[in-house]
């Protein structure tokens, strides 16, 4: 009987055609115009009859567009979102709103989505339940108003719900049935539409939840209110005290992971912190994102790292707690005078231990700009002996040979010498990196020792400091609790021999003297290019005949850059005043001697050109050409 009662169906038309109202889900109206026909929504399906604009107007189920265009745009909308996007429909659990359904029978578009969970206009959870029976409402029932066991649905009794969980109804009811440019929504639901609302709530509602698993996003039967009622309540009280509510679930979820060693954004947040920069990625949730990254720059005492692809330059530049690399980038420190500043208490830091070993340091970013002044800040010579490990009147005799920008800090004679902290603690630094130990090798010497007992001058001092400062001479190893530098251990033999080379003018730094002798010309000369700044110089207080010294490399431009009118002659077996006739009529011009400027002989730009002339006078035809006109 019942075979033949479906063939007929096959065949015959529908005997009833009410039309789908405003507002009605697709499923809702499908059960409705099965019941005015006496049929069920299965046989429905089965004559091929889908809920799609096309085909319930060829059915006569709509009328034309023009006599209701509102009507066609509520199921054009609905039916796009049920064919390309399954996941915003609860399919298989009805709910609904016993006060709604009594005052008008027909089921609301909203009841049928995922996390809708309550009625905003009597302020009650919806029903999935029939309480004659107890058994779940099921779309297979052959009424609208009456359960499948026959009880009337309008009698149900419903319970008050939280305004929070209202107010999130609420909106998702507003996504559904208003083109999203018309819907007045509060963060973070301002820029999405019904499906990107679910999923906010989703992420709210299971990646905050403290309790939450591995993979809380895998809700099982999410469209039972047994389910889905806690997160939807969560996600609501997060979004109703936007931002502030995020930020206090994202505090306790720090806390939590607090106990791990080094802990980072995907230990303590997991799939949380991935999801989203990955399935939240667009414009849509932008305020969430944001409201995150806020948190992350004002409260995350793990640091954040600069190769962070996913998060802002400016939430990283901004964080409370930065990795140790970028604290020492920042105050133009090194990772041990960092240390240090840290174990003295200057600066707050924390140090995680990873499950590898490796140890990681934290700073706090908000107390950096007062350090870096205070580094970068002026201190007097006392201070700076002390912090260099070195007596008062050893100070007093190199203060301005190994810091040359040392400054008076009034106008008075009896003002005291202040010096860069900066260039102070970039001293201090050089030891850091060097091997410590308790007492120094046999045949090795310590400053401290040296400057107590052997007989170098405050010069021969202040160049060894200088040596070690440019990295033309380490100590071997630092005194383990010494002050400053007096710690640092050299092999004796090595620093002799180091000082012995400097003074016959074979190392790194020169003075004048060695300058002109390594040039083959006179001292008076070689002063005189250093004056005139062809020769780079740096002043030496104290120190006779202007008291410059100059670094080797310096000599060496100066020799690859320019060339004596001696060596243009010796190179063409002349006299340098012919040489210099012979220039002249090539028209090669000096660029400094007598007639010049202030320098004492003939120099010129050792270039292509000069080389060219110089190859041509050599080969005889210009040679000739002088001694011809001669």
């Amino acid at each position: 009987m019942t075979r033949k009662l479906n063939r007929e169906i096959k065949t015959s038309t529908l005997l009833m055609r009410p039309h789908p109202y405003r507002k009605e889900g697709p499923k809702g109206y499908m059960l409705r115009l099965a019941e005015a026909n006496w049929m069920t929504a299965g046989e429905l399906q089965m004559i091929g009859l889908v809920y799609d604009s096309m085909a319930l107007l060829n059915e006569g189920l709509l009328p034309p567009k023009q006599l209701d265009p509102d009507l066609h745009a509520c199921v054009d909308r609905y039916s796009a979102l049920l064919f390309d996007k399954k996941r915003v429909w609860n399919h298989r659990h009805p709910r609904f709103c016993p006060g709604c359904l009594a005052d008008e029978p027909f089921w609301r578009v909203e009841w049928e989505l995922l996390y809708h969970d309550a009625c905003s206009k009597h302020g009650a959870w919806l029903i999935d339940q029939c309480s004659s029976c107890g058994r779940d409402i099921s779309w297979s029932r052959t009424s609208l108003i009456r359960c499948q066991c026959g009880a009337d649905l309008r009698a149900e009794k419903s319970s008050p719900c939280p305004p929070s969980v209202c107010d999130l109804s609420e909106i998702l009811k507003n996504k559904i049935n208003t083109p999203l440019s018309e819907v007045p929504c509060p963060a973070p639901f301002t820029k999405t539409n019904v499906e990107e609302t679910q999923r906010i709530i989703r992420y709210l509602g299971t990646y905050m939840d403290e309790s939450s698993g591995k993979n809380p996003l895998k809700v099982q039967q999410a469209g039972l209110m047994s389910r889905s009622w806690a997160l939807t309540s969560l996600a609501a009280e997060i979004s109703k005290k936007w931002p502030t509510a995020l930020q206090a679930s994202l505090d306790k979820l720090q806390s939590k992971g607090a106990e791990r060693n080094k802990p980072t954004l995907n230990k303590v947040f997991g799939s949380a912190y991935h999801y989203l920069y990955k399935a939240l990625k667009g414009a849509a949730f932008e305020e969430v994102r944001t409201a995150f990254e806020i948190w992350l720059s004002a409260s995350w005492q793990a640091g954040l790292a600069k190769r962070n692809k996913r998060l802002t330059k400016s939430i990283v530049e901004n964080a409370s707690w930065i990795p140790a690399n970028l604290a020492c980038e920042i105050l133009g420190i090194s990772h041990q005078r960092l240390a240090y500043l840290i174990r003295e208490g200057v600066i707050e830091g924390e140090t995680y231990i990873t499950d590898k070993g490796r140890k990681s340091v934290m700073v706090r970013r908000d107390n950096l700009e007062t350090v870096k002044h205070n580094l970068s800040g002026e201190i007097d010579m006392r201070t700076t002996g002390a912090l260099l490990g070195l007596s008062k009147n050893r100070m007093r005799q190199i203060l301005r040979l190994i810091f040359p920008d040392a400054r008076k800090s009034g106008v008075s004679s009896s003002s005291p010498w202040t010096v860069s902290r900066f260039e102070v603690n970039k001293l201090l630094d050089v030891g850091q990196s060097i091997p410590m130990l308790c007492i120094p090798d046999e045949g090795d010497v310590t400053l401290n020792h040296m400057l107590r007992f052997w007989a170098w001058s405050a010069k021969d001092i202040a160049d060894l400091i200088h040596a070690v400062r440019t990295a033309e001479f380490l100590p071997k190893n630092v005194i383990e609790g010494s002050l400053g530098i007096s710690g640092w251990v050299f092999n004796e033999n090595n620093i002799k021999a180091w000082r012995e080379k400097s003074i016959q003018g074979f190392g790194i730094w020169l003075n004048v003297t060695q300058v002109a002798k390594i040039l083959g010309v006179k001292q008076q000369i070689a002063y005189s290019l250093v004056n005139m700044h062809l020769i780079k110089s740096e002043l030496v207080h104290g120190q006779p005949n202007g008291g410059k010294r100059v670094h080797r490399k310096e000599v060496d431009s100066f020799n690859r850059q320019y060339i004596f009118s001696t060596e243009v002659g010796h190179r063409l077996g002349v006299h340098p005043l012919t040489a210099i006739s012979l220039l002249q009529k090539n028209q090669i011009k000096p660029i400094s001697g007598p007639g010049i400027d202030e320098g004492l002989r003939m120099l010129y730009f050792r270039n292509d050109e000069l080389e060219r002339v110089i190859n041509d006078i050599k080969n005889g035809s210009s040679l000739e050409l002088i001694l011809h006109s001669r």
